[in-house]
């Protein structure tokens, strides 16, 4: 088991995008917003969808992830990285969507100027493929993992109406996870890079955390989280010690 890992430069932000198909007011651009809701994000008229990043300059990717969708369970997909017009990775496989997410960690840092990401659902009861959220970049991982003490929370957004006659009626909206993340032994130097993670977390971007990047496909799909980040103070429990415990929440984004 390798310790947590935390994303926070998304190279989809400031890339080049460019994609297979679109529909007129959900471009492949929407991606660059923070948003999860289908009626913002990249809507493709088919059950196949390409995804092009032309990245400003090279730089490290370890992780790249879907969230949002409307993946099937029979999803697959396939992504090529390229430095220089130079291959540098490929992979293809099972997109093993949990929660219309899935998340692939390359087993190492790859650096590369470009992303290519294809997605084949045509099993898709849909008939098209909704994605509103993404991810390519690098992975942060503390020194040490994080508490036992953390949390998961499940909350259910539901409006439930009961009539005159005791019926009851329940509006099902949303179903939205939240962790909270504990760690008792960050070092000194893993302050920095939180302070840094947090700094971007209040613009309003979106932080993957990935608990154990090590899992196969179905596990990383099923338990990485891709929202909003806040964080409590980070205490100094063991006096001089080079040990720092800190807090964070971190909310699926709808």
């Amino acid at each position: 088991m390798q310790n947590c890992g935390f994303g926070w430069e998304n190279r989809v932000l400031d890339a080049a995008i460019s994609v297979s198909g679109e529909v007129p007011g959900l471009p492949g651009t929407n991606l660059r917003n923070q948003h999860g809701a289908a009626s913002l994000g990249w809507r493709v008229p088919s059950t196949g969808a390409g995804l092009a990043l032309a990245l400003s300059g090279a730089a490290p990717i370890r992780a790249i992830s879907l969230h949002r969708t409307n993946l099937s369970a029979t999803a697959t997909w396939h992504m090529e990285l390229s430095a220089g017009g130079q291959g540098v990775y490929a992979w293809a496989g099972s997109a093993a969507v949990a929660g219309g997410q899935c998340v692939h960690v390359l087993p190492a840092g790859i650096t590369a100027d470009v992303i290519n990401v294809g997605v084949d659902d045509p099993n898709n009861p849909d008939g098209f493929l909704s994605i509103p959220l993404a991810f390519a970049g690098p992975l942060w991982q503390p020194a040490r993992n994080y508490s036992t003490d953390s949390t998961e929370t499940l909350t259910v957004g539901q409006q439930s109406t009961t009539t005159l006659s005791g019926g009851e009626f329940v509006d099902a909206r949303y179903v939205q996870r939240g962790l909270s993340i504990a760690h008792q032994s960050y070092g000194d130097a893993d302050a920095v890079v939180l302070r840094q993670i947090q700094r971007a977390a209040a613009t309003g971007q979106n932080i993957l955390f990935i608990p154990d990047p090590d899992s196969d496909p179905p596990a990383l799909a099923e338990t990485a989280l891709f929202g909003r980040l806040s964080g409590g103070d980070l205490s100094n429990p063991f006096g001089p010690a080079d040990r720092h415990a800190q807090t964070l929440t971190l909310t699926e984004r709808l």
